[in-house]
């Protein structure tokens, strides 16, 4: 069977669809990847063909006539889509007879309500006409695949599959016995590095732990900030003198620079898109072996457990919470190791790509089943 993975907005490598998804069923089917050339690392997908970058959210729209064009030309029997923004060219190349799969990573009508860009008094309403979007979507496409359990919720269940973003085993696993030995211990972000993640608040966290708590500490930020304009003002902070920043790097390298970390953080601020997620990155540093800080949304406390706790839950809007658990972690050395080997073991048994994998492959044995 021949499948179409398509996206106009994230980087050829993204870890979902290209590292976990697109080379997971590969082994099965003739898979070509078609997204923005962003990056400079090599592809072990035979298939790929790159799409111009976009520059702008109305550039995104002009890329969309050159993924048709291209999906026109190879002709496969399912097209894999990953962006809200595909949703109507979804649905006019399922009216010209292909096998459509949506994969949702967030909701879109709580994503609206988030948009800077969308004046205020219209994202209550706009978020609505978004919701319609989506019940449109479910009704068309033929399987809609999400990556948490409260996406779910808004779709056909008949036709939805939750697939989630657990990491592949072993891919950033570290066992390293000098964590909390150091004489400055690393604090570790990864990701987009944008305001709605809490990165003023982990930064001003260290300036705390530094300064006020005179414990010495570094910040590790690995990843793209969001506009200049906030990097500027993350660089102008009182706290970026203890950063350590990476621009993005290739897995690899991104494993070398988490394994040799301390402990994670991902204190990402409330929003309807974070309080019922399942960021990557915990796993991530779950695999790592690290003990984490994470914002204490219900759901997340109940990924670090409640008592073999794998971390510490605080408030992302409280630098000073941040910093505390940031002392915490460095005055108890060896129950800090203890909560990165029980975050590993979670990992290990419960929560990696094995089992996921499994069941996109079956998605789309019963796809392969559908089709004449």
């Amino acid at each position: 069977m021949k499948i179409a993975v398509l996206t106009t907005v994230h980087p050829e490598n993204d870890v979902r669809i290209y590292h976990k998804q697109a080379i997971s069923i590969s082994a099965q089917h003739e898979v070509t990847l078609i997204a923005p050339k962003k990056t400079k690392e090599k592809l072990k997908l035979e298939n790929y063909i790159p799409l111009k970058n976009s520059k702008s959210r109305f550039s995104r729209l002009a890329i969309q006539k050159q993924a048709y064009n291209v999906v026109i030309k190879i002709r496969p029997d399912v097209i894999h889509l990953h962006d809200p923004e595909l949703i109507f060219l979804g649905i006019l190349l399922k009216l010209g007879g292909y096998k459509i799969v949506w994969d949702v990573h967030e909701s879109l009508p709580g994503q609206v309500l988030n948009k800077k860009w969308i004046p205020r008094h219209l994202r209550r309403p706009v978020s609505m006409i978004a919701s319609g979007i989506e019940f449109l979507a479910g009704k068309f496409f033929d399987r809609i695949i999400v990556a948490t359990q409260s996406i779910g919720k808004s779709f056909p269940a008949e036709k939805t599959f939750v697939i989630q973003n657990f990491p592949i085993l072993g891919e950033m696993h570290s066992h390293d016995s000098n964590r909390f030995s150091r004489s400055t211990p690393i604090f570790f972000h990864g990701g987009g590095l944008t305001e709605i993640r809490g990165i003023k608040e982990i930064i001003e966290a260290i300036y705390i732990l530094n300064n006020e708590f005179k414990y010495p500490g570094i910040l590790r930020l690995v990843g793209k900030f969001e506009s200049a304009y906030f990097e500027d003002i993350c660089r102008k902070s009182r706290g970026w003198k203890y950063v350590d920043y990476h621009e993005w790097v290739g897995r690899e390298d991104l494993a070398k620079l988490l394994g040799s970390a301390d402990a994670g953080v991902i204190t990402f601020l409330p929003a309807p898109n974070h309080i019922d997620s399942q960021p990557n990155k915990i796993f991530e540093y779950m695999s790592a072996s690290l003990p984490i800080i994470v914002s204490d949304f219900p759901s997340w406390k109940e990924l670090i457990g409640s008592d073999e706790v794998s971390g510490l839950a605080v408030d992302p809007k409280d630098p000073y919470k941040i910093a505390q658990a940031m002392k915490y972690l460095i005055d108890n050395p060896e129950e800090s190791k203890s909560m990165g080997e029980r975050g590993y073991e979670k990992v290990a048994n419960y929560f990696n790509w094995g089992a996921e994998s499994e069941k996109l492959k079956d998605i789309y044995s019963s796809l392969q089943r559908t089709i004449k």
